[in-house]
């Protein structure tokens, strides 16, 4: 799973932040933020329980909101769109 954490695959980050919470939360939080940066919501979720239960500080719920958000709109396209509304 390391290859592809350091590949750059966002679902093998949320797996590491899920099997890191056992032993730290420091390091799996870690993990969930920059999934949630690239865009993968299950990690964003678990940023934001993570925030609640006070593992997190605003600052980075937020910065990690706002880089979520800006990951998402760069997935957006015209294409994506005329194509996801051609499907139905």
């Amino acid at each position: 799973m390391s290859f592809a954490i350091i590949g750059g695959h966002e679902m093998a980050r949320y797996f590491c932040g899920q099997m890191e919470s056992q032993k730290s939360m420091n390091r799996a939080m870690k993990h969930h933020m920059i999934a949630a940066r690239a865009g993968v919501d299950l990690s964003l979720k678990k940023v934001g329980e993570g925030y609640r239960a006070g593992h997190l500080t605003k600052d980075e719920y937020a910065s990690t909101l706002r880089a979520y958000q800006a990951s998402i709109d760069a997935m957006k396209s015209e294409q994506r769109t005329k194509a996801a509304e051609e499907e139905y």
